[in-house]
């Protein structure tokens, strides 16, 4: 017999392929087992069992015909996220049932429970979705296999954790950072860890979060490439949402619907309309209206659809366009066929409270009882799993006799939750996919069946900021949840700062009051972090900007600038000078109702300068004279050390005479950063723009200016694109932060790098 697992390894596998695996260990070992099986065996087991090398494996059962079932196992807890990402990527949902789900406890089972006693909970399960594709699977986790030899094995010392990298990459999209996010695109990319399919996910997903969304929508190959996979929900609301963008937002007021309907019928229904297959519950006010033009745009609209799509839509947001396109529609009667067909649509677009009513209505049809079944289990409505355990309890013995297994387990995690006194013991009775509320209660129970992250990934786009934006209560509840977690628990939080930003702030048109308590949660976080990266940082003044900007109590603003000040303190090194200046800049420009407070972040900044006056150059301490008037505090700099000559003869020498262009929102940088320059450079000419819209006037200035800076986080519209074409081949400058020390510093390493 042939060795080809270690001894300690023979235990379990021996277990594995023993009863209903067709396949037996001593047929395996002895290579007396058909060469077609065993190609699909060995490979993964020499492969889990090689020295040195941590990889997961993953094994079929098999029956007369081949293998017919899958379990994966790994290691550990990130070793096991990784896996159900990978897998889900490689099968599922395309070919297999999977969907990144544990095993569930089934202690009957000979071949779980062997697993379980080598693996642990880190087991996932997977079938093929029918017959045919068992080929399918069994090839796509061939490659997959390849994949995993081929990853490069980095030594544990400098290998960086993905979803560490991930995380960077997520913040430097949310703080505008392109140098930065092509970098660890790249990086993620390099780690082994990114197929083909995700390296395009993760392109779209950058040109989305740097506001590229005009850029994205007119790459008609990157698009069509992704057109008929399974997306996931977040690839789905940034490639419909650069395309409304694009060909629809500028058009949608427009009392004629005919030209509405048919300009997203002939730039987006026509050539990508497999994306809106399903909507799989995003709630983004763009991509709605898009959904629903789809289905208007339909020979036979889908009336029901259309009319979730519409109550789906924010209440706090304009309803008149909804309300004019949906007038367009007749109602229509459906036939139990009909809404069988409605019912497995609002299943794809997770609208499970649809479903669940054109299931009830259809009864006793047999396909009725396992939508209502899933329904319940979605909803975690108390009073909606009554109902429905009611009603399959009252369905016909012939139709039971059909129920899948997963109908059943469906069924007996109500009975249990029904029966349940509703106290909360474990993570058993928290469903983490429902709003941020429940996720942040899972995070606090511990004892994970799924990564929140992995959760958090999935879910957050289906979440409702109606709640929240409703319901100011609900907003200090969570942020009191996170505030307040502690071990575990509050790394978790950490980690999900970026997905916080992008839902609470990146998402919305503008700060919300009732958001308050998050945002300077969100500031705490980033204090309690340390020392942070430049995009966090920026993120940090984002956060404050947006809670200075609402006007908040004294209390409120005076908890959030000592957080703000905590970071400060940590990230004092003088590679962030321009940004402590931008943001006491950006704290002198909005109301203050403690002068105190703000007076001592001021002071702090100042600290910060003259420990590192050396390398304040005549920008910077021009921005920081100007700075002191605004606070009244002039004589802070009095004891500063005199400055080094070379700064001033630096200056002097730079004879720039040519035309200096400034495109940004915040108007009040734009404009302080010209004077600094008009006495800098007094030969130079320096101009600032500040239009919402693709004018000719922006065209002009970027066509014709020798530096060009566009201050981009300020503005995610067309006017960027207008720049960019205006400026051809010639470089725009895009500076990270939105204050004028940032302006300047972009300004004068471009005039060093042109030798003046």
């Amino acid at each position: 017999m042939m060795d080809i697992a270690p001894s300690d390894e023979v235990s379990w596998l021996k277990r594995f392929f023993s009863g209903r695996n067709a396949l037996r260990w001593d047929d395996i070992a002895g290579a007396k087992a058909p060469a077609a099986w065993l190609e699909h065996v060995i490979p993964w087991i020499n492969a889990f069992a090689a020295p040195h090398v941590q990889r997961p494996i993953v094994l079929p059962v098999f029956d007369t015909n081949g293998p017919c079932q899958w379990y994966g196992m790994a290691e550990d807890d990130a070793s096991a996220t990784a896996l159900a990402q990978e897998l889900t990527a490689a099968v599922g949902p395309s070919y297999s049932d999977f969907r990144g789900q544990p095993l569930e406890k089934e202690d009957d089972d000979e071949i779980e429970r062997s697993l379980r006693a080598r693996f642990g909970r880190f087991i996932f399960r997977f079938g093929p979705v029918d017959a045919a594709a068992r080929d399918e699977v069994s090839q796509a986790l061939l490659l997959y296999l390849g994949m995993l030899r081929r990853r490069p094995v980095i030594p544990d010392r400098t290998q960086r954790p993905f979803g560490r990298i991930r995380a960077e990459f997520d913040n430097a999209l949310l703080a505008g950072n392109e140098a930065d996010a092509y970098r660890l695109r790249d990086e993620l990319i390099a780690s082994g860890r990114v197929d083909s399919e995700q390296q395009k996910y993760l392109e779209i997903r950058m040109l989305a979060g740097l506001g590229r969304q005009h850029q994205l929508a007119h790459d008609y190959s990157l698009v069509k490439s992704v057109l008929g996979l399974s997306l996931p929900a977040q690839i789905i609301a940034d490639l419909v949402e650069a395309l409304y963008s694009t060909y629809v937002a500028d058009i949608e007021r427009d009392l004629n619907v005919d030209k509405v309907l048919n300009a997203f019928r002939s730039n987006i229904a026509r050539p990508f309309g497999p994306l809106f297959q399903e909507r799989k519950g995003i709630r983004q006010p763009n991509v709605l209206k898009a959904f629903l033009l789809f289905e208007l745009t339909q020979d036979k609209p889908n009336v029901a659809r259309c009319e979730s799509i519409a109550e789906s839509y924010p209440e706090h947001a304009e309803h008149s366009l909804i309300d004019r396109w949906i007038g367009r529609l007749t109602s229509a009667s459906s036939s139990d066929e009909d809404k069988a067909v409605l019912a497995r649509q609002a299943l794809g677009d997770e609208d499970y409270e649809l479903a669940l009513q054109l299931s009830l209505e259809s009864r006793p049809e047999a396909w009725t009882y396992g939508a209502m079944l899933r329904c319940a289990v979605e909803l975690e409505d108390k009073q909606v799993t009554l109902r429905v355990l009611e009603a399959v309890r009252s369905a016909p013995e012939d139709i039971q006799s059909k129920w899948s297994k997963r109908d059943l387990a469906r069924l007996r995690q109500l009975e249990e939750e029904s029966s349940d006194a509703g106290t909360v013991t474990s993570n058993s009775h928290i469903r983490p996919g429902s709003d941020w509320l429940s996720w942040a209660n899972y995070v606090l129970a511990g004892n994970y069946d799924r990564h929140p992250l992995q959760i958090l990934a999935d879910a957050s786009t289906r979440w409702d900021i109606e709640s929240f934006v409703s319901d100011p209560r609900a907003c200090r509840e969570l942020a009191e949840r996170i505030g307040n977690a502690r071990g575990d628990a509050e790394a978790v939080f950490r980690d999900a700062f970026p997905a916080l930003v992008e839902f609470f702030v990146d998402r919305q048109a503008n700060p919300m009051r009732g958001f308050m308590p998050l945002y300077s949660m969100l500031i705490r976080i980033v204090a309690w972090s340390g020392t942070v990266s430049a995009n966090e940082l920026e993120l940090a003044s984002v956060l404050m900007q947006a809670l200075i900007g609402l006007g908040p109590t004294k209390g409120d603003y005076v908890e959030a600038l000592e957080a703000f000040a905590e970071v400060l303190s940590a990230n004092s090194a003088p590679g962030n000078i321009d940004w402590a200046l931008n943001a006491a800049e950006m704290l002198a420009l909005y109301a203050s109702p403690d002068h105190e407070s703000r007076l001592r972040f001021f002071t702090a900044v100042v600290g910060v300068a003259r420990v590192h006056a050396h390398r304040l150059n005549p920008a910077r301490l021009a921005v920081l004279s100007l700075l002191a008037k605004d606070y009244g505090a002039v004589e802070l700099l009095e004891s500063f050390p005199p400055q080094v000559d070379e700064h001033a003869a630096a200056v002097a020498s730079i004879d720039f005479a040519g035309l200096i262009g400034i495109y940004t929102l915040t108007e009040p940088a734009g404009q302080r950063a010209r004077e600094f320059l008009q006495k800098l450079l007094p030969q130079s000419r320096v101009e600032v723009n500040a239009d919402y819209a693709a004018t000719d006037r922006l065209k002009h200035l970027a066509a014709n200016a020798d530096i060009f800076v566009f201050a981009w986080k300020s503005s995610k519209h067309q006017a960027y694109y207008a720049a960019k074409e205006a400026r051809g081949n010639r470089q725009t400058l895009l500076p990270l932060g939105k204050g004028s020390a940032s302006i300047l510093d972009c300004i004068f390493k471009e005039l060093q790098r042109l030798r003046y």
